[in-house]
Protein backbone atom coordinates (compact mmCIF):
# COMPACT_ATOMS: atom_id res chain seq x y z
CA UNK A 1 0.00 0.00 0.00
CA UNK A 2 3.07 2.05 0.65
CA UNK A 3 4.30 1.53 -3.16
CA UNK A 4 0.35 2.68 -4.14
CA UNK A 5 0.49 5.87 -2.19
CA UNK A 6 4.04 7.16 -3.24
CA UNK A 7 2.90 6.33 -6.85
CA UNK A 8 -0.20 7.97 -6.39
CA UNK A 9 1.77 11.28 -4.91
CA UNK A 10 4.38 11.15 -7.68
CA UNK A 11 1.43 11.27 -10.48
CA UNK A 12 -0.35 13.82 -8.60
CA UNK A 13 2.41 16.21 -8.37
CA UNK A 14 2.98 15.13 -12.17
CA UNK A 15 0.01 16.31 -13.51
CA UNK A 16 -0.54 19.56 -11.63
CA UNK A 17 2.89 20.93 -12.53
CA UNK A 18 1.23 20.49 -16.34
CA UNK A 19 -2.17 21.07 -16.10
CA UNK A 20 -2.07 24.48 -13.68
CA UNK A 21 -0.87 26.24 -16.65
CA UNK A 22 -4.47 24.78 -18.88
CA UNK A 23 -6.62 24.95 -15.44
CA UNK A 24 -6.76 22.08 -13.65
CA UNK A 25 -9.83 22.74 -12.06
CA UNK A 26 -11.19 21.96 -15.46
CA UNK A 27 -10.02 18.73 -16.62
CA UNK A 28 -11.07 17.28 -13.19
CA UNK A 29 -14.90 19.20 -13.57
CA UNK A 30 -14.90 17.28 -16.92
CA UNK A 31 -13.42 13.57 -15.88
CA UNK A 32 -15.55 10.41 -16.47
CA UNK A 33 -16.39 7.96 -14.24
CA UNK A 34 -16.36 4.48 -15.32
CA UNK A 35 -15.58 1.11 -14.89
CA UNK A 36 -17.86 -2.26 -14.52
CA UNK A 37 -19.94 -3.91 -12.21
CA UNK A 38 -19.53 -8.02 -12.27
CA UNK A 39 -21.62 -10.94 -10.89
CA UNK A 40 -20.06 -14.23 -10.79
CA UNK A 41 -21.25 -17.37 -10.33
CA UNK A 42 -19.15 -20.81 -10.74
CA UNK A 43 -20.07 -24.58 -10.11
CA UNK A 44 -17.81 -27.27 -10.74
CA UNK A 45 -18.42 -31.01 -10.67
CA UNK A 46 -16.31 -33.88 -10.77
CA UNK A 47 -17.43 -37.03 -12.25
CA UNK A 48 -14.59 -39.47 -11.84
CA UNK A 49 -12.88 -40.43 -8.25
CA UNK A 50 -12.11 -36.42 -8.07
CA UNK A 51 -15.65 -36.06 -6.75
CA UNK A 52 -14.54 -34.80 -3.75
CA UNK A 53 -13.10 -31.52 -5.21
CA UNK A 54 -16.41 -30.41 -6.42
CA UNK A 55 -16.70 -26.71 -5.83
CA UNK A 56 -18.76 -23.51 -6.35
CA UNK A 57 -18.84 -20.31 -5.64
CA UNK A 58 -20.70 -16.94 -6.17
CA UNK A 59 -18.88 -13.09 -5.87
CA UNK A 60 -19.90 -9.99 -6.49
CA UNK A 61 -17.60 -6.54 -7.64
CA UNK A 62 -15.41 -5.48 -10.36
CA UNK A 63 -13.98 -2.07 -11.17
CA UNK A 64 -14.84 1.61 -10.49
CA UNK A 65 -12.53 4.49 -10.99
CA UNK A 66 -12.13 7.81 -13.02
CA UNK A 67 -10.21 9.46 -15.98
CA UNK A 68 -9.66 13.29 -16.23
CA UNK A 69 -10.20 15.23 -19.41
CA UNK A 70 -6.99 15.47 -21.41
CA UNK A 71 -5.32 19.46 -20.66
CA UNK A 72 -2.31 19.78 -23.86
CA UNK A 73 -2.46 16.06 -24.29
CA UNK A 74 -2.11 14.95 -20.45
CA UNK A 75 -4.92 12.76 -18.56
CA UNK A 76 -5.03 10.91 -15.26
CA UNK A 77 -6.60 7.94 -14.75
CA UNK A 78 -6.88 5.97 -11.54
CA UNK A 79 -9.56 2.14 -10.97
CA UNK A 80 -9.73 -0.11 -7.96
CA UNK A 81 -10.94 -3.47 -8.38
CA UNK A 82 -12.66 -5.52 -5.72
CA UNK A 83 -14.47 -9.06 -5.66
CA UNK A 84 -16.31 -10.15 -2.52
CA UNK A 85 -18.27 -13.51 -1.20
CA UNK A 86 -21.75 -13.86 -1.62
CA UNK A 87 -22.46 -16.13 1.96
CA UNK A 88 -18.75 -17.05 2.44
CA UNK A 89 -17.84 -20.35 3.88
CA UNK A 90 -14.01 -19.96 3.36
CA UNK A 91 -13.31 -22.54 6.04
CA UNK A 92 -14.69 -25.47 7.57
CA UNK A 93 -15.58 -25.94 11.31
CA UNK A 94 -12.44 -26.84 12.50
CA UNK A 95 -10.72 -24.17 10.59
CA UNK A 96 -9.39 -25.83 8.02
CA UNK A 97 -9.89 -24.25 4.09
CA UNK A 98 -13.16 -24.99 2.43
CA UNK A 99 -12.07 -26.74 -0.91
CA UNK A 100 -15.60 -27.27 -2.00
CA UNK A 101 -15.47 -23.15 -2.30
CA UNK A 102 -13.94 -22.17 -5.74
CA UNK A 103 -10.80 -20.17 -5.47
CA UNK A 104 -10.74 -18.42 -8.53
CA UNK A 105 -13.05 -15.87 -7.89
CA UNK A 106 -11.55 -14.54 -4.65
CA UNK A 107 -8.22 -13.19 -3.30
CA UNK A 108 -5.57 -15.55 -1.65
CA UNK A 109 -6.93 -18.08 0.89
CA UNK A 110 -10.09 -17.42 -0.65
CA UNK A 111 -10.87 -13.75 0.65
CA UNK A 112 -12.00 -10.94 -0.55
CA UNK A 113 -9.50 -8.28 -2.12
CA UNK A 114 -9.86 -4.71 -2.95
CA UNK A 115 -6.77 -2.94 -4.22
CA UNK A 116 -5.72 0.31 -6.59
CA UNK A 117 -5.47 -1.69 -10.08
CA UNK A 118 -4.65 1.24 -12.07
CA UNK A 119 -2.74 4.38 -11.67
CA UNK A 120 -1.15 6.08 -15.11
CA UNK A 121 -0.51 9.49 -16.75
CA UNK A 122 -1.82 8.85 -20.63
CA UNK A 123 0.20 11.72 -22.71
CA UNK A 124 -0.69 11.98 -26.27
CA UNK A 125 0.91 14.14 -29.01
CA UNK A 126 -0.03 13.69 -33.19
CA UNK A 127 0.14 9.83 -33.67
CA UNK A 128 2.00 9.14 -30.72
CA UNK A 129 0.87 7.95 -27.37
CA UNK A 130 2.43 6.93 -23.98
CA UNK A 131 1.30 5.54 -21.04
CA UNK A 132 2.71 5.39 -17.67
CA UNK A 133 2.08 3.57 -14.96
CA UNK A 134 -0.43 0.44 -13.60
CA UNK A 135 -2.69 0.00 -16.37
CA UNK A 136 -5.06 -3.17 -18.41
CA UNK A 137 -2.47 -4.31 -21.30
CA UNK A 138 -3.84 -7.27 -23.82
CA UNK A 139 -1.09 -8.89 -25.84
CA UNK A 140 -0.36 -12.08 -27.16
CA UNK A 141 2.07 -13.25 -24.73
CA UNK A 142 1.40 -11.09 -21.98
CA UNK A 143 -2.68 -9.92 -21.21
CA UNK A 144 -5.39 -9.58 -18.70
CA UNK A 145 -6.87 -12.75 -19.16
CA UNK A 146 -9.72 -11.50 -17.70
CA UNK A 147 -11.75 -14.94 -17.45
CA UNK A 148 -13.17 -14.94 -13.53
CA UNK A 149 -13.66 -11.46 -11.58
CA UNK A 150 -10.94 -9.65 -11.71
CA UNK A 151 -7.99 -9.58 -14.75
CA UNK A 152 -4.34 -9.26 -14.30
CA UNK A 153 -2.30 -6.10 -14.68
CA UNK A 154 0.75 -4.74 -15.48
CA UNK A 155 2.88 -1.81 -14.11
CA UNK A 156 5.07 0.05 -16.94
CA UNK A 157 5.24 2.33 -19.69
CA UNK A 158 3.84 1.66 -23.28
CA UNK A 159 4.75 3.98 -26.35
CA UNK A 160 2.29 3.73 -29.20
CA UNK A 161 3.36 5.43 -32.81
CA UNK A 162 0.96 5.26 -35.89
CA UNK A 163 3.29 7.31 -38.14
CA UNK A 164 3.72 5.36 -40.53
CA UNK A 165 1.05 4.61 -43.09
CA UNK A 166 -1.69 1.60 -41.89
CA UNK A 167 1.45 0.74 -39.24
CA UNK A 168 1.53 1.11 -35.66
CA UNK A 169 4.49 0.55 -33.58
CA UNK A 170 4.33 -0.31 -30.00
CA UNK A 171 7.45 -0.21 -27.38
CA UNK A 172 6.63 -1.17 -23.86
CA UNK A 173 8.65 -2.21 -20.72
CA UNK A 174 7.04 -3.79 -17.76
CA UNK A 175 8.56 -4.06 -14.25
CA UNK A 176 5.75 -5.41 -12.41
CA UNK A 177 2.45 -7.50 -12.12
CA UNK A 178 -0.21 -7.94 -10.60
CA UNK A 179 -2.13 -11.67 -11.16
CA UNK A 180 -6.00 -11.88 -11.25
CA UNK A 181 -8.23 -14.01 -9.58
CA UNK A 182 -8.14 -16.62 -12.02
CA UNK A 183 -4.29 -17.89 -11.19
CA UNK A 184 -6.04 -19.11 -7.68
CA UNK A 185 -7.36 -22.32 -10.14
CA UNK A 186 -3.80 -23.46 -10.21
CA UNK A 187 -1.07 -24.50 -7.74
CA UNK A 188 1.77 -21.48 -7.63
CA UNK A 189 4.76 -22.84 -9.93
CA UNK A 190 3.17 -26.19 -10.60
CA UNK A 191 3.94 -27.80 -14.38
CA UNK A 192 0.05 -27.29 -15.32
CA UNK A 193 -0.01 -23.55 -14.85
CA UNK A 194 3.25 -22.21 -16.10
CA UNK A 195 1.57 -23.55 -19.44
CA UNK A 196 -1.38 -22.09 -18.90
CA UNK A 197 -1.11 -18.43 -18.05
CA UNK A 198 0.04 -18.21 -14.64
CA UNK A 199 3.45 -18.35 -13.26
CA UNK A 200 5.65 -19.37 -9.54
CA UNK A 201 3.77 -16.21 -7.68
CA UNK A 202 6.74 -15.32 -5.73
CA UNK A 203 8.12 -18.94 -4.97
CA UNK A 204 11.56 -20.19 -6.51
CA UNK A 205 10.23 -23.53 -5.69
CA UNK A 206 8.16 -26.30 -7.55
CA UNK A 207 4.59 -26.93 -6.91
CA UNK A 208 3.04 -24.42 -3.92
CA UNK A 209 -0.24 -25.90 -3.56
CA UNK A 210 -3.63 -24.47 -4.99
CA UNK A 211 -4.71 -20.63 -4.50
CA UNK A 212 -1.52 -19.26 -3.43
CA UNK A 213 -0.80 -16.32 -5.22
CA UNK A 214 -1.25 -13.55 -3.67
CA UNK A 215 -4.31 -11.42 -5.85
CA UNK A 216 -3.80 -8.15 -6.62
CA UNK A 217 -0.19 -7.74 -5.22
CA UNK A 218 2.16 -5.61 -7.84
CA UNK A 219 5.46 -7.98 -7.88
CA UNK A 220 8.34 -7.79 -10.30
CA UNK A 221 7.77 -9.71 -13.48
CA UNK A 222 10.53 -12.22 -13.08
CA UNK A 223 9.59 -13.25 -9.54
CA UNK A 224 5.79 -13.61 -10.39
CA UNK A 225 7.25 -15.76 -13.44
CA UNK A 226 9.66 -18.18 -11.65
CA UNK A 227 10.00 -16.73 -8.93
CA UNK A 228 13.27 -14.97 -9.28
CA UNK A 229 13.53 -10.93 -9.87
CA UNK A 230 14.33 -9.70 -13.14
CA UNK A 231 15.00 -6.46 -15.04
CA UNK A 232 11.24 -6.76 -16.25
CA UNK A 233 10.00 -7.61 -20.06
CA UNK A 234 10.88 -5.19 -22.72
CA UNK A 235 8.33 -5.25 -25.97
CA UNK A 236 8.69 -4.55 -29.27
CA UNK A 237 6.00 -5.10 -31.61
CA UNK A 238 4.81 -3.96 -35.34
CA UNK A 239 1.35 -4.38 -36.85
CA UNK A 240 0.70 -3.78 -40.76
CA UNK A 241 -1.76 -3.46 -42.57
CA UNK A 242 -0.90 -1.85 -45.56
CA UNK A 243 -1.67 -4.76 -48.12
CA UNK A 244 -5.49 -5.18 -48.90
CA UNK A 245 -6.95 -7.77 -46.50
CA UNK A 246 -4.17 -8.84 -44.75
CA UNK A 247 -2.75 -7.91 -41.10
CA UNK A 248 0.70 -8.96 -39.77
CA UNK A 249 1.85 -8.30 -36.53
CA UNK A 250 5.19 -9.48 -35.05
CA UNK A 251 5.61 -9.59 -31.64
CA UNK A 252 8.98 -9.61 -29.33
CA UNK A 253 9.54 -10.14 -25.62
CA UNK A 254 12.78 -9.86 -23.95
CA UNK A 255 12.67 -11.18 -20.70
CA UNK A 256 15.72 -10.00 -18.80
CA UNK A 257 17.70 -13.17 -17.22
CA UNK A 258 14.95 -15.51 -18.27
CA UNK A 259 13.56 -16.45 -22.08
CA UNK A 260 13.10 -14.43 -25.37
CA UNK A 261 9.55 -15.00 -26.90
CA UNK A 262 8.69 -14.21 -30.67
CA UNK A 263 5.12 -14.49 -31.64
CA UNK A 264 3.90 -14.08 -35.23
CA UNK A 265 0.61 -13.78 -36.61
CA UNK A 266 -1.03 -13.59 -40.06
CA UNK A 267 -4.47 -13.07 -41.15
CA UNK A 268 -5.63 -12.88 -44.68
CA UNK A 269 -9.71 -12.34 -45.54
CA UNK A 270 -10.90 -13.15 -49.19
CA UNK A 271 -14.53 -13.97 -50.55
CA UNK A 272 -15.26 -17.41 -51.73
CA UNK A 273 -18.94 -17.84 -53.49
CA UNK A 274 -19.76 -14.48 -51.08
CA UNK A 275 -18.28 -16.50 -47.87
CA UNK A 276 -16.19 -14.05 -46.32
CA UNK A 277 -13.30 -16.65 -45.19
CA UNK A 278 -10.35 -15.54 -43.22
CA UNK A 279 -7.19 -17.59 -43.06
CA UNK A 280 -4.81 -17.27 -39.92
CA UNK A 281 -1.71 -18.68 -39.15
CA UNK A 282 0.28 -17.96 -35.93
CA UNK A 283 3.57 -18.96 -34.72
CA UNK A 284 5.58 -18.72 -31.23
CA UNK A 285 9.23 -19.39 -30.38
CA UNK A 286 10.88 -19.46 -27.11
CA UNK A 287 14.72 -18.95 -26.31
CA UNK A 288 16.20 -18.96 -23.32
CA UNK A 289 18.20 -15.41 -21.85
CA UNK A 290 20.23 -16.13 -18.70
CA UNK A 291 20.42 -18.57 -15.92
CA UNK A 292 17.28 -17.80 -13.89
CA UNK A 293 14.99 -20.64 -15.38
CA UNK A 294 18.19 -23.54 -15.05
CA UNK A 295 18.15 -22.60 -11.49
CA UNK A 296 14.93 -23.04 -10.80
CA UNK A 297 14.00 -25.92 -13.07
CA UNK A 298 17.51 -27.33 -14.10
CA UNK A 299 16.93 -26.56 -17.70
CA UNK A 300 17.16 -23.78 -20.24
CA UNK A 301 13.93 -22.23 -22.01
CA UNK A 302 13.51 -23.93 -25.70
CA UNK A 303 10.10 -24.21 -27.25
CA UNK A 304 7.93 -24.07 -30.36
CA UNK A 305 4.17 -23.58 -31.11
CA UNK A 306 2.18 -23.62 -34.56
CA UNK A 307 -1.10 -22.56 -35.36
CA UNK A 308 -3.55 -22.36 -38.54
CA UNK A 309 -6.87 -21.24 -38.02
CA UNK A 310 -9.25 -20.74 -40.61
CA UNK A 311 -13.02 -19.12 -39.96
CA UNK A 312 -15.90 -18.82 -42.59
CA UNK A 313 -18.66 -15.70 -42.44
CA UNK A 314 -21.81 -17.31 -44.44
CA UNK A 315 -24.59 -15.08 -44.96
CA UNK A 316 -28.15 -16.76 -44.24
CA UNK A 317 -31.71 -15.45 -44.19
CA UNK A 318 -32.03 -17.29 -41.14
CA UNK A 319 -29.79 -16.32 -38.42
CA UNK A 320 -27.20 -13.55 -38.68
CA UNK A 321 -23.55 -13.61 -37.69
CA UNK A 322 -23.06 -17.28 -38.83
CA UNK A 323 -19.45 -18.32 -38.32
CA UNK A 324 -17.90 -21.69 -38.57
CA UNK A 325 -14.23 -22.35 -38.12
CA UNK A 326 -11.55 -24.82 -37.38
CA UNK A 327 -8.28 -24.33 -35.74
CA UNK A 328 -4.94 -26.69 -35.49
CA UNK A 329 -1.62 -26.43 -33.40
CA UNK A 330 1.33 -28.25 -32.39
CA UNK A 331 4.29 -28.23 -30.28
CA UNK A 332 7.58 -29.67 -30.23
CA UNK A 333 9.68 -31.82 -27.75
CA UNK A 334 12.92 -31.43 -26.93
CA UNK A 335 13.93 -33.50 -22.90
CA UNK A 336 16.73 -31.20 -22.52
CA UNK A 337 14.61 -28.54 -22.11
CA UNK A 338 12.76 -26.90 -19.87
CA UNK A 339 9.31 -28.52 -19.75
CA UNK A 340 10.35 -30.54 -22.39
CA UNK A 341 10.09 -28.17 -24.82
CA UNK A 342 6.43 -26.87 -24.07
CA UNK A 343 6.08 -23.26 -23.62
CA UNK A 344 5.95 -21.29 -20.43
CA UNK A 345 2.78 -18.78 -20.48
CA UNK A 346 3.47 -17.59 -16.93
CA UNK A 347 1.54 -13.48 -17.53
CA UNK A 348 -1.37 -14.26 -19.07
CA UNK A 349 -1.14 -14.32 -22.33
CA UNK A 350 -2.41 -17.69 -23.93
CA UNK A 351 -2.61 -16.71 -27.44
CA UNK A 352 -3.35 -20.28 -28.85
CA UNK A 353 -5.55 -20.61 -31.92
CA UNK A 354 -6.64 -24.32 -30.20
CA UNK A 355 -7.73 -23.24 -26.53
CA UNK A 356 -10.46 -24.54 -24.80
CA UNK A 357 -12.58 -22.17 -22.35
CA UNK A 358 -10.97 -23.84 -19.51
CA UNK A 359 -8.75 -26.10 -21.34
CA UNK A 360 -4.96 -24.83 -22.53
CA UNK A 361 -3.23 -28.05 -22.89
CA UNK A 362 -1.90 -27.01 -26.56
CA UNK A 363 1.45 -25.23 -25.04
CA UNK A 364 2.28 -28.32 -23.39
CA UNK A 365 5.07 -30.41 -25.16
CA UNK A 366 4.28 -33.28 -27.89
CA UNK A 367 1.02 -32.31 -28.43
CA UNK A 368 -1.47 -32.16 -31.50
CA UNK A 369 -4.43 -29.86 -30.59
CA UNK A 370 -7.92 -29.13 -32.68
CA UNK A 371 -10.87 -27.03 -32.45
CA UNK A 372 -14.42 -26.86 -34.29
CA UNK A 373 -16.72 -24.52 -33.63
CA UNK A 374 -19.83 -22.31 -34.67
CA UNK A 375 -21.24 -19.19 -33.14
CA UNK A 376 -24.92 -17.00 -34.37
CA UNK A 377 -27.49 -14.91 -33.36
CA UNK A 378 -30.43 -17.26 -32.23
CA UNK A 379 -31.99 -13.41 -32.41
CA UNK A 380 -30.88 -9.87 -32.35
CA UNK A 381 -28.53 -9.41 -29.08
CA UNK A 382 -28.17 -13.14 -27.67
CA UNK A 383 -25.42 -14.93 -29.47
CA UNK A 384 -24.59 -18.78 -29.05
CA UNK A 385 -21.16 -19.79 -29.54
CA UNK A 386 -20.99 -23.75 -29.83
CA UNK A 387 -17.06 -25.53 -29.23
CA UNK A 388 -14.94 -28.78 -29.33
CA UNK A 389 -11.52 -28.88 -28.75
CA UNK A 390 -9.17 -32.14 -28.64
CA UNK A 391 -5.53 -32.88 -27.67
CA UNK A 392 -3.46 -35.57 -28.30
CA UNK A 393 -0.78 -35.16 -25.29
CA UNK A 394 2.35 -37.45 -26.13
CA UNK A 395 4.92 -38.94 -23.49
CA UNK A 396 6.94 -35.97 -23.34
CA UNK A 397 3.83 -33.19 -22.04
CA UNK A 398 5.72 -32.46 -18.42
CA UNK A 399 3.13 -32.11 -16.80
CA UNK A 400 1.52 -35.40 -17.26
CA UNK A 401 4.52 -37.71 -18.33
CA UNK A 402 1.74 -40.36 -20.26
CA UNK A 403 0.23 -39.88 -23.47
CA UNK A 404 -3.16 -39.26 -23.10
CA UNK A 405 -6.20 -37.98 -24.78
CA UNK A 406 -7.95 -34.95 -23.84
CA UNK A 407 -11.04 -32.69 -25.04
CA UNK A 408 -13.60 -30.04 -24.22
CA UNK A 409 -17.12 -29.06 -25.01
CA UNK A 410 -18.23 -26.00 -24.42
CA UNK A 411 -21.12 -23.57 -25.44
CA UNK A 412 -20.94 -19.99 -24.42
CA UNK A 413 -24.98 -17.87 -24.58
CA UNK A 414 -24.41 -14.35 -24.56
CA UNK A 415 -27.69 -11.58 -24.28
CA UNK A 416 -26.69 -7.72 -24.79
CA UNK A 417 -29.95 -6.52 -23.22
CA UNK A 418 -31.22 -3.58 -25.13
CA UNK A 419 -33.78 -2.76 -22.65
CA UNK A 420 -30.84 -1.70 -20.35
CA UNK A 421 -27.76 -0.32 -22.38
CA UNK A 422 -24.16 -1.61 -21.79
CA UNK A 423 -25.82 -4.68 -19.43
CA UNK A 424 -24.24 -8.16 -20.75
CA UNK A 425 -25.39 -11.61 -19.35
CA UNK A 426 -23.27 -14.81 -20.18
CA UNK A 427 -24.42 -18.15 -19.13
CA UNK A 428 -21.41 -21.28 -20.19
CA UNK A 429 -21.27 -25.00 -20.09
CA UNK A 430 -18.01 -26.74 -20.10
CA UNK A 431 -17.40 -30.25 -20.75
CA UNK A 432 -14.33 -32.17 -19.88
CA UNK A 433 -12.89 -35.49 -20.46
CA UNK A 434 -9.30 -36.74 -19.32
CA UNK A 435 -8.23 -32.79 -18.58
CA UNK A 436 -5.38 -34.58 -16.33
CA UNK A 437 -5.47 -38.89 -17.06
CA UNK A 438 -8.63 -40.36 -15.15
CA UNK A 439 -10.26 -36.50 -14.14
CA UNK A 440 -13.31 -35.32 -15.66
CA UNK A 441 -15.91 -32.38 -15.03
CA UNK A 442 -18.69 -30.47 -16.15
CA UNK A 443 -18.71 -26.79 -15.22
CA UNK A 444 -21.65 -24.06 -15.83
CA UNK A 445 -20.99 -20.52 -15.12
CA UNK A 446 -23.22 -17.30 -14.96
CA UNK A 447 -21.90 -13.53 -15.67
CA UNK A 448 -23.45 -10.46 -15.14
CA UNK A 449 -21.17 -7.35 -16.62
CA UNK A 450 -22.53 -3.78 -16.19
CA UNK A 451 -20.39 -1.51 -18.25
CA UNK A 452 -20.57 2.37 -17.70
Amino acid sequence: MKKILALSAILAVGSTQVFAANDLESAFKESKIMGQFRAFYIDRDYNTAFSKNDRSAFAIGGKFGFETAAVNGLKFGIMAYTTNAINPNRTNGNGTPNLHMDPSLFGKDRKGVTYIGQLYLNYSYKNTNVKIGRQEINTPMAGMDDARMLPNLFEGIVITNKDLPKTTLIGAHFWNMAYGTFANAYSACSYLGIQSGYGCGGYSSLNQGLAKYDTGNFMNMGKQAIGKSNAGVTVLAAIYEGIPNLKLQAWDYYAWDMMNILYLQGDYTLNLSNIKTTVSAQYINETNVGDNVKKVFGKEVGANLFGAKINFNIPTSVVQNFNLYAAYSTTGSDTDKVLNGGLITPWGGTPGFVQGTVTRLGYVADTTAWKVGTSFDIIKGLNLHLAYSYFNVGSKAKYALTTHDASETNWDLTWKCRLIKNLEVRARGIYTWNFVPGQNFTEYRLIANYNF
